[in-house]
């Protein structure tokens, strides 16, 4: 899955940004919340509100990615997560 993001909103421009960017690529499909602008429209193609995982279901469907490319990335994200969960848990507490 490759995309580009064309917000008129900075707001979403920089969410979608930092949510889909290990897929962001100078020749993918375009999402945007400007009709004129996207292949594929935030509120339209993509409903509001989302989370970052929403937001993936949401691309897979749309790029008819297979389940297991998609479950393997998820999996990765949470393992990032849990990984820096215990990075922040232990800088914390070993300050004490």
């Amino acid at each position: 899955m490759k995309v580009r993001i064309k917000c008129d909103s900075p707001l979403l421009q920089e969410s979608l940004e930092i949510y889909l960017k290990e897929f962001i690529s100078k020749n993918g499909q375009i999402i945007s919340d400007n009709p004129q602008k996207g292949d594929i429209i935030i509120g339209k193609d993509i409903k509001k509100p989302f989370t970052k995982t929403s937001l993936l279901i949401q691309l897979e469907k749309i790029f008819n990615l297979p389940k297991k490319d998609f479950e393997t990335k998820l999996d990765e994200l949470i393992d990032d997560f849990a990984q820096k969960l215990k990075s922040l848990i232990k800088e914390h507490y070993g300050k004490r």
